[in-house]
């Protein structure tokens, strides 16, 4: 009778907790950001892969049935963080983003992940009193973030998008070709290992590349995955799709 009461309690208690799906690259991260949590949440991880896609992520989230989800933007050079958030926000999944960067260090970041649809933004450096704080605020539909905040990375998101020279307009000017070589730069691989995965010749590559540094503004290959990152970058699906057609 005591082990019928004890086993009734901890599934009460387990279904008063909330679920919560982290999203995240990197799984010694995701576990250490469960391990904190599990008290108060039933976590879930997503971990992505270098084979995973933008809609998949979505899908085994969606999977998983969170009442909320923390998505680091990060998700390495395939998978644009702000394109999750965005699939999920559309299909009534609450986000809150955790960022590489404070809000002070990136605000274009931080404007970009509201503008995608989540409703709070922390940097992955924030005290997990922070961590837990926002959550909870998140769970009960108060914002995360103060109005003054929220206004000023919304601006900074729209005054970076609005200027024709900024890293993302220049990297959108690419040719699918050219996005293809820049992903391909930004997983470290050398002319050669370029020409031989897009099954053309390493001087084909080399006047690709030549071109990306002329769109770019920059001198060499390793500025050009530089802007990459600091834009918060990856080729999106349509674009695999197209060089694959």
């Amino acid at each position: 009778m005591d082990v019928s009461s004890d086993s009734t309690s901890v599934t009460t208690l387990s279904s008063r907790r909330p679920r919560l799906t982290i999203v995240e690259q990197h799984v010694a991260f995701a576990d250490a950001l469960e391990g904190s949590l599990w008290g108060s949440f039933r976590v879930r991880q997503v971990v992505v892969s270098s084979t995973s896609t933008a809609s998949g992520v979505v899908a085994a989230t969606r999977a998983t049935r969170p009442d909320l989800t923390l998505v680091t933007t990060r998700l390495g050079p395939f998978i644009e963080g702000e394109a999750v958030i965005d699939g999920l926000a559309r299909t009534g999944v609450a986000v809150v983003a955790l960022c590489p960067s404070s809000a002070d260090a990136d605000p274009v970041r931080w404007g970009r992940c509201l503008r995608a649809g989540a409703i709070g933004v922390l940097s992955h450096t924030c005290a997990l009193a922070t961590l837990h704080e926002a959550l909870d605020r998140a769970l009960a539909g108060e914002p995360v973030l103060g109005r003054s905040e929220t206004d000023r990375v919304l601006s900074a998101a729209r005054r970076a998008d609005a200027d024709p020279w900024s890293a993302r307009a220049r990297l959108d000017s690419l040719t699918p070709r050219e996005r293809e070589v820049v992903t391909h730069l930004m997983g470290g691989l050398c002319t050669a290992e370029i020409a031989r995965r897009s099954v053309v010749s390493e001087a084909t590559v080399r006047t690709q590349i030549k071109s990306v540094l002329s769109k770019l503004g920059v001198r060499s290959q390793l500025a050009a995955v530089a802007v990459a990152h600091r834009a918060g970058w990856s080729a999106p699906a349509d674009h695999w799709i197209s060089v694959a057609s």
